[in-house]
């Protein structure tokens, strides 16, 4: 039969709120089961599931603000994918299924086509594909539009409704389609004998619909046509053209087109189907204990029955309670009796009317904004807590870290890096006008640590010292050049120093004198030239050279920054699996010795700067990299019960590091904000989230604008001290937030 399936994955599905939202809805959620709705759907109708026969390649249709989440799925499915078209704004499903058959129209009119939603439930897949058969047998000799009509079981009022005659089945002709009824008419509707639930799945030959779609849709056909042939491909991604589409009417396939159509059936599904449209139904399909619960996540109960239970935030204990609905997610918390969870469409339409996410209180009781709250951490306490206790002006530069008492921790070692990270944070201060007195009398004794005893007789800057600042290893590392060069930007704009300028010239003649690899691209990890090499320097080669830009204006900046990312696209992105290769030998070649994991945070640090140059540049190529690599972190590199950004995990997915450093949580808060800058965000939640981890967490210590440096997977503080290098991050994240929010 060679049926074309059709994927449509949009809707926000406000019935499992507050799991499924606008910006992740339910189809992207791992439900039923180890597969997303969306997954499961695709691996239903794919060929390499012993449906050669039946089925052919599929297409996703769905919002081009899912792309990242969408492509990434459709990769993890066995199907085969023949397209994904991406709607550039929501118009309802006769214009999606428009667009998505309007290459077929003109290619293969008497192709049969499958449209499913992304978000049903089946489990017989063996009667699931044995109705799509008799279906598609019947539609090849028909024509007509079949449709799959749903026995009922319970007078529902959540559902549409298909009358059909009084044939012999298991095809009757449709007599009519009615809407969602009242509950005394579902019960005569169910009584009857002669209705089905309308699940939404259609099939139909490709011309029959056209002809439908001239005869009751002109414009919706003509402007879907349009929107595909005009649309802009990258691999087998369709961008629907905006201006064409967002001019089809708002309008579904139901009322468009069903109830006016000529010749139209339906056949009696026999396979057991769920629109999993509200927490009951959930719960319903689910597997349950022996008090038939369904608990999900780290839950204690005692005396609890017949109730659904899902939490991905904290430990949560429950004791006494009976057919209840309860879901606490980091940011929300929904409690429902099960028998009464429709209800949760309305209270999710009464919340979209609030400002959401909620705000936060802080230690007076007082509640406050997160900005109230991000400003206070950065200007009333970090600032002038490091700024008292985080240099050594005996020996010089920054302290490797603090005690939770706030004295310096003697580690044997202080990395030059660390007090250029420091000039970083205070010269980005003294431009945000934050006690500039302050600002200048730790960026010049941070600045003539590095220039007096951290510059090297044969150029560069060293990379440790002595506890009592004398070198401990004069190695030049490439890493602490990038910072060093970061650290002289942003002083030269905040400051116009000429020795920043200086400075930052003649490290950065030494980077290309030395470091710089003119065989092979890149630069080299040292001075000794070591026989590995990494991409993490060159990511903040890159940042460098993107401040340098900002600071000046100057092209070449900006050139030196373009071919950093040719690297990237060349060499650290694995095309295959979405991910950036961390390690390589000095051919470039990545190294595949259990050396090369993968890092979240460094996903996301990457996805930062790659919006920040295209912002810069113009450059959009750097979209669907930046799509690709966030979703990798997005769906591999969170903790399940703390939702903390992993340290790393193994290429595969598997060996998720227990540890979640404090600089993840951050990079994953710069990624959200610049995905939603640019249009791209595929899970705004992120945002909340993480500050959540970071309040709630990391920045919860003895000392206010200090900071616990590692969470485990449990939630437990494993850091021992406070490392000043983190403030970078911080500072920087949070600024970003605070821009972002037009709130400096």
């Amino acid at each position: 039969m060679n049926i074309a399936p059709i994927i449509l994955c949009g809707g926000s599905g406000s019935r499992l709120w507050p799991l499924s939202r606008a910006h992740a809805p339910k189809q992207f959620h791992r439900l039923a089961g180890r597969k997303t709705m969306l997954v499961a759907t695709l691996d239903r109708v794919a060929a390499a599931n012993g449906n050669e026969e039946l089925y052919g390649s599929a297409c996703v249709i769905g919002s081009t603000h899912f792309a990242a989440e969408i492509s990434e799925q459709c990769r993890t499915s066995i199907a085969d994918i023949d397209s994904i078209i991406l709607e550039p704004c929501m118009r309802e499903t006769s214009a999606a299924i428009a667009a998505a058959i309007a290459e077929l129209a003109d290619t293969d009119p008497n192709q049969i086509v499958l449209v499913l939603p992304s978000d049903h439930h089946v489990t017989d897949i063996k009667s699931f594909n044995s109705v799509m058969q008799t279906a598609a047998q019947s539609v090849a000799v028909s024509g007509g539009i079949m449709t799959i009509g749903i026995k009922p079981t319970r007078p529902e009022t959540q559902f549409g409704y298909i009358e059909h005659a009084d044939d012999d089945g298991p095809i009757y002709d449709v007599l009519r389609f009615k809407e969602k009824p009242n509950a005394e008419d579902a019960k005569a509707f169910l009584e009857a004998g002669s209705f089905f639930w309308n699940g939404g799945i259609f099939m139909f030959r490709v011309k029959d619909m056209v002809t439908e779609l001239e005869r009751q849709q002109p414009d919706i056909w003509h402007h879907a046509k349009l929107a595909s042939q005009n649309g802009k491909r990258e691999g087998n991604l369709l961008f629907l053209r905006e201006a064409d589409f967002e001019r089809c009417k708002k309008i579904s396939i139901d009322y468009g087109i069903m109830q006016s159509a000529t010749h139209i059936r339906t056949i009696e599904a026999s396979f057991d189907w769920s629109d999993l449209g509200s927490w009951n139904r959930l719960y319903e399909i689910s597997p349950q204990d022996k008090n038939n619960n369904v608990l999900i996540g780290d839950i204690v109960s005692h005396k609890v029955s017949n109730s659904y239970i899902r939490v991905q935030d904290r430990p949560v204990a429950v004791a006494g309670i009976d057919d209840l609905v309860i879901v606490s997610l980091a940011d929300a918390l929904m409690v429902v009796h099960r028998d009464k969870s429709h209800m949760v469409k309305e209270l999710h339409n009464q919340i979209s009317k609030t400002s959401w996410p909620p705000k936060m209180v802080n230690t007076s009781g007082k509640t406050v904004p997160y900005i109230d709250t991000v400003k206070n951490w950065v200007f009333d306490k970090a600032l002038p807590f490091w700024a008292e206790h985080g240099f050594d002006y005996k020996f010089g530069g920054a302290h490797e870290a603090l005690d939770y008492a706030g004295n310096p921790v003697d580690l044997g070692q202080r990395r030059l890096r660390v007090t250029a990270r420091q000039i970083y944070c205070y010269a980005k201060a003294y431009e945000l006008g934050w006690n500039r007195d302050e600002c200048v009398r730790i960026t010049d004794h941070c600045l003539n640590t590095l220039i007096t005893t951290g510059w090297h007789d044969d150029g560069g800057f060293i990379h440790l010292y002595n506890p009592d600042g004398t070198i401990q290893d004069d190695m030049r590392d490439m890493y602490d050049q990038c910072f060093v060069l970061l650290a002289m930007a942003t002083l030269w704009q905040a400051t116009k120093s000429p020795l920043a300028k200086e400075w930052g010239e003649k490290t950065l003649k030494f980077v290309d004198e030395t470091l710089a690899d003119p065989d092979l691209g890149g630069y080299f990890e040292t001075t000794k030239k070591p026989d590995i090499r990494r991409a993490n320097p060159h990511m903040h080669f890159f940042e460098a050279m993107l401040a340098w830009y900002e600071a000046t204006g100057e092209q070449d900046y900006l050139d030196r920054a373009a071919k950093l990312v040719d690297l990237f696209k060349t060499k650290f992105f694995d095309h295959e699996n979405w991910r950036v290769h961390e390690m390589f030998d000095t051919s470039w070649t990545p190294l595949e010795d259990g050396t090369n994991l993968v890092e979240p945070g460094h996903h996301y640090e990457w996805v930062w700067l790659l919006l920040r140059y295209s912002k810069m540049s113009g450059d959009r190529s750097v979209y669907n990299y930046a799509r690709k690599i966030y979703a990798t972190a997005l769906s591999f590199g969170h903790h399940v019960k703390t939702d903390g950004v992993a340290q790393f995990v193994n290429a595969d997915g598997t060996n998720l590091s227990p540890i979640g450093r404090m600089w993840c949580q951050t990079e994953a808060l710069k990624a959200s904000i610049a995905m939603e800058q640019h249009n791209m965000h595929v899970d705004g939640n992120l945002q909340v989230r993480m500050l959540d981890q970071l309040y709630n967490r990391y920045l919860n210590t003895p000392i206010e604008g200090g900071w616990y440096d590692g969470i485990d997977d449990k939630g437990h503080v494993v850091s021992e001290n406070m490392p000043s290098s983190t403030f970078y991050h911080v500072f920087c994240a949070f600024i970003e937030y605070l821009e972002h929010k037009d709130a400096l």
